[in-house]
């Protein structure tokens, strides 16, 4: 558990990271760079402000090429995006996923969204993102592999994915994690939406 000293570490180590030594460290603030109110204004003004035009076609493009992938298809939010790409890798009702307790709410939402169970694993404190000790023990102490599925020995339940989050956009050990997750027949969903 963590106590007061605890959290005020982990609030100093995020004020450090983003440079912000005292008031509110905000999750995101708007940054105009460049042509945004132009296209912006465009949107309104071609009525294509929501999830189609000529925008949301060349920010799936881009995506795609950027991440190599033959296809990138633009959803609402980081929930939405999530609970599909839970239901792509075969979450079905009752499973469980791994993730972690120092998330948005969101992480949790999207795989009660999916019908699965959240099972949390505790966070590493430098990168506040999911621990690979923490999520090695507690499969070693909770899970067998039955014809190459993860199971909880206490609930029954298969696993069948972990979603590590990348905290404030500070990376976890996702190398880690992979490499424990291919050992126990699990998926790993990176949510990167912070």
């Amino acid at each position: 558990m963590f106590d007061q000293k605890d959290f005020e570490k982990i609030v100093s180590f995020i004020r450090v990271l983003y440079h912000q030594p005292e008031g509110i460290v905000p999750l995101h603030a708007p940054v105009f760079r460049g042509n945004e109110k132009k296209y912006l204004a465009e949107c309104i003004d071609t009525t294509y402000v929501s999830y189609v035009g000529k925008f949301v076609n060349r920010f799936e493009e881009a995506i795609a090429a950027y991440t190599g992938a033959k296809y990138a298809v633009a959803v609402v939010n980081g929930t939405a995006a999530l609970q599909i790409a839970l239901l792509v890798a075969g979450v079905e009702e009752n499973d469980e996923v791994i993730t972690q307790p120092l998330t948005f709410v969101a992480t949790a939402n999207a795989i009660r969204h999916a019908n699965a169970w959240p099972v949390f694993v505790d966070v590493d404190r430098d990168t506040l993102g999911m621990s690979p000790s923490s999520l090695e023990e507690f499969l070693e102490e909770h899970v067998t592999i039955e014809n190459e599925r993860a199971v909880n020995k206490n609930t029954g339940r298969r696993i069948k994915v972990v979603v590590p989050m990348h905290t404030f956009g500070f990376p976890c050990r996702i190398d880690q994690i992979v490499d424990i997750c291919q050992k126990y027949h699990l998926l790993v969903i990176e949510d990167a939406a912070e």
